[in-house]
């Protein structure tokens, strides 16, 4: 079973790490950066973050906020916001498989 991010190849985990923080709101691409590094320890640059995004804005996850000003804001889309939840759902099905697993292992 593959999760929803997973054709994103080596832009998967940014990708979910950016839908989670848009989930809480809108940001700009140097606040996201921001909360990548201090949630998730990871640093992620300029050429990854600008590049998930234009992969996650192709297919729908997140869009530009309409302004004049810059720097210019993203939001998560319904899409985006399903598509997160899906992936979550993912991640917790194969925990609890791993978690079955390794109970049974230990008991044998």
């Amino acid at each position: 079973m593959s999760s929803p991010l997973e054709s994103l190849g080596r832009f998967a985990r940014p990708a979910q790490q950016i839908l989670t923080i848009l989930g809480q709101g809108p940001r700009i691409p140097a606040a996201l950066r921001g909360e990548v590094r201090a949630r998730c320890g990871d640093d992620i640059g300029p050429g990854t973050l600008f590049g998930t995004l234009a992969r996650l804005e192709r297919r729908g996850l997140v869009e530009v906020i309409p302004s004049p000003a810059a720097p210019r804001a993203y939001r998560i889309t319904g899409l985006g916001a399903d598509t997160l939840e899906a992936q979550l759902a993912s991640m917790t099905s194969r925990g609890r498989r791993v978690q079955g697993f390794l109970t049974r292992s230990a008991v044998t």
